[in-house]
């Protein structure tokens, strides 16, 4: 077998040996550590890298990819009848998707490996431009298969504008070890719709909260303010994460804010209040805070995934029908 990675001489020494065979397909290995490596040497420009993934705050308890993040980006502007995607640009293994549906600009991320692999390191980067009303969603869940990987959400959303962040669940599998952040910059008219679920993975496989680390991060800046600082950790060398979390398989976080959701924002905050709180074998317990004066952070968490993920849609509802849209109305 060829060694995968040869020097010069050796390529020619190798190519001479074997001028009479025949020519065989590239065959590429499914590591994402190659894969980055040749997508920072392609795709991105030495000015449009980020700082190293371990800057930033990140505590070091864990060897996150010393990779450059790969930076996508998408920039949405609104027309006379509709919002539409301006500019859409993927990155590495980061690809955008962009369909026409409804009034609202749609960003899809898709992967090319279908998740997050060992070495993935990647960032999207959205502007909502004044006016202008943007879907930002994924594929389908997002996995994080066993390595380590980064990823990163940055919107910008100007006055006036309005964005639904509402990225399908969080899937980690065993071994994993992932860190997220959302960052969110509101202006003081902008407003906003965000889902951050976390699910303990691959359930049926038995493979309940069995990841290594998971490190998300929901922060949001309004009219130059830090508004929202949420942070979830989960490690598993600070103990079984199955059994601090007291079987509970599902954990989402929810906000909604300014002006066009402030009724919306105000309506979910008092059916929470009135609500008992109590915990069902099958059912989901939901709190909620204000944010502002016109805004609501709602979680919820429940023992059963799809109880979640169902509480987190009807819950979502009316903001998201108050921005026009409907994020899962073609999602299974």
């Amino acid at each position: 077998m060829l060694p995968e990675l040869l020097e010069p001489e050796e390529v020619a020494s190798v190519a001479s040996s074997h001028a009479a065979t025949p020519p065989r397909p590239t065959m590429r290995r499914r590591g994402a550590d190659q894969r980055s490596a040749r997508a920072r040497t392609i795709l991105v420009n030495s000015s449009e890298r980020a700082p190293d993934v371990n800057s930033g705050g990140y505590n070091g308890r864990v060897s996150l990819p010393t990779s450059d993040l790969l930076r996508a980006s998408a920039v949405v502007c609104a027309g006379a009848s509709r919002s539409d995607v301006h500019r859409a640009r993927g990155a590495g293994p980061l690809r955008l998707l962009t369909p026409r549906a409804g009034r609202a600009a749609w960003v899809v991320t898709s992967s090319l490996g279908g998740g997050l692999v060992d070495g993935d390191a990647v960032a999207l980067d959205v502007v909502v431009e004044s006016g202008a009303t943007c879907v930002v969603t994924t594929q389908a869940s997002t996995k994080a298969y066993r390595g380590r990987a980064r990823q990163e959400l940055s919107v910008r959303v100007d006055d006036g504008a309005a964005v639904l962040v509402v990225p399908d669940p969080l899937v980690p599998y065993a071994g994993s070890t992932l860190q997220q952040s959302t960052a969110i910059t509101l202006a003081a008219t902008g407003s906003l719709v965000l889902l951050d679920t976390l699910t303990a993975g691959r359930v049926a496989h038995g493979e309940r909260w069995a990841c290594d680390r998971v490190d998300t991060t929901v922060r949001l800046v309004r009219g130059g303010v830090l508004r929202l600082h949420d942070r979830v950790v989960l490690d598993r060398s600070d103990g079984s994460i199955a059994e601090r979390l007291h079987g509970f398989d599902a954990l989402a976080t929810c906000v909604v804010v300014g002006p066009r959701v402030a009724a919306e924002a105000r309506a979910l905050l008092a059916s929470v209040a009135r609500a008992p709180l109590r915990r069902a074998e099958r059912g989901v317990m939901v709190v909620a805070s204000p944010v502002g004066d016109d805004g609501v952070l709602v979680r919820i968490c429940g023992a059963a995934i799809e109880d979640v993920i169902t509480a987190t849609r009807a819950h979502l509802a009316s903001a998201c029908a108050a921005l026009g849209e409907d994020p899962w109305a073609r999602k299974w």
